[in-house]
């Protein structure tokens, strides 16, 4: 160990006597400080002047894209949710198609809004409600024919009936009917099978007070037709007994009569019996024409009964359809017609349903920042002077 820190110290003796400047050591020092910047923060600030205009218009789009979003008519899944259409007719044609191709949606406008009844200008003192209600959903989903089974299980469930099906592998269309009374618990459960996410609804209702105050108007008049039908027979019936009594009681009063001279005739003399023939005739001939009389009252009285009585029928069959109708209406009241559209989400769509706000700002916005992480690393670590 002694004779290497010798030798070392040996070396570091001759390095240290051999060691000299340049001769032009001077001139080099001068040269490289004139180089070399006096202030190294105003070099900084410098390349910081340069500004990440990139990520500035990323993040300017962001803005732009999440305002819109804001402002913009939109349901969950950045679409306009779906406008219900004047016709209901085609709707309620029932039919089923299952098919192993996606089947092509109905337009918008079967989907199903009451229909309209009256003029709407039913009087305020008339309060009633007879409130029809129409219900349209909209589902996306990844998993359509598996959805759509299970929304046709649970409508059954709640006492409901499927109107038509269809569905395939990316789309789907229910239409059915419910009881009014299950439908805020249907909406509940449509929502928690679906997921609220994914799930947008429109309800409609409309008061049916004018079909039902028609219906009733209807009712009381023809109610009161039949109410005077019934007492003009009851005069018809009433005036020809009389006539006709009284026919009957001039024939019996002449029989009497006749009888009476019959009885006269065998001590009569011939002048006598003479004068009791002729008027025995002439009573005779009074009761053949009482008779016609009556002949012809029974004609017009079986006319004007048989008149009548058709009167009062078509009434009565007018008051019952006035009640299948008042029957009908309560019933269609009672029933809730919807549609449910299954569509197909794709993976966009799906993150888009998660993200705080439209998923393209988000986006833009990370954009933005890996841009501007990028510039800082690049600006910074490589100074201008080198």
């Amino acid at each position: 160990m002694k004779n290497k820190r010798t030798i070392k110290n040996i070396f570091e003796s001759w390095g240290q006597s051999k060691k000299e400047l340049p001769p032009n050591n001077n001139a080099l020092k001068s040269e490289i400080l004139s180089k070399v910047p006096s202030d190294l923060g105003k070099t900084f600030a410098i390349n910081h002047s340069r500004l990440p205009w990139v990520s500035f218009a990323f993040t300017a789009v962001a803005v732009v894209v999440f305002f819109i979003n804001l402002a913009g008519p939109q349901n969950n899944f950045g679409k306009q949710a779906p406008t219900l259409g004047e016709s209901s007719v085609d709707f309620y044609k029932t039919s089923s198609n299952r098919g192993t191709s996606a089947p092509s949606m109905p337009s918008l406008d079967n989907y199903y809004t009451p229909p309209f009844y009256g003029g709407g200008d039913s009087p305020i003192t008339d309060n009633r409600e007879f409130l029809k209600i129409g219900y349209n959903a909209t589902v996306r989903t990844r998993r359509a024919p598996l959805l759509a089974a299970r929304i046709e299980t649970l409508i059954r469930g709640f006492g409901g009936r499927i109107d038509s099906a269809s569905s395939g592998e990316k789309s789907g269309y229910i239409s059915f009917a419910l009881p009014k009374e299950e439908l805020s618990t249907f909406q509940l459960a449509i929502k928690d099978l679906a997921g609220a996410r994914f799930y947008t609804e429109q309800t409609n209702s409309q008061n049916l007070l004018p079909q039902k105050q028609m219906i009733e108007e209807n009712q009381r008049q023809n109610e009161k037709n039949l109410s005077d039908l019934n007492a003009e027979r009851g005069q018809i019936v009433r005036s020809h007994n009389q006539v006709v009594a009284s026919h009957q009681s001039r024939v019996d009063s002449i029989n009497r009569d006749i009888a009476t001279l019959n009885a006269e005739y065998p001590s009569a003399d011939a002048a006598r019996r003479a004068q009791i023939l002729n008027i025995i005739n002439q009573l005779q001939a009074e009761i053949n024409t009482i008779r016609y009389q009556i002949a012809n009252e029974n004609k017009s009285y079986q006319t004007k009964i048989s008149d009548i009585d058709n009167k009062i029928r078509n009434t009565q069959e007018n008051l019952r359809i006035i009640k299948n109708e008042d029957t009908n209406l309560i019933n269609n009241v009672a029933t809730v017609n919807g549609t449910i559209s299954l569509t197909w989400i794709n993976l966009w769509e799906l993150a888009d349903a998660y993200a705080p706000g439209p998923l393209l700002a988000w986006v833009f916005l990370l954009a933005a920042i890996a841009y501007y992480l990028f510039w800082h690393r690049r600006f910074i670590a490589v100074p201008d002077y080198f």
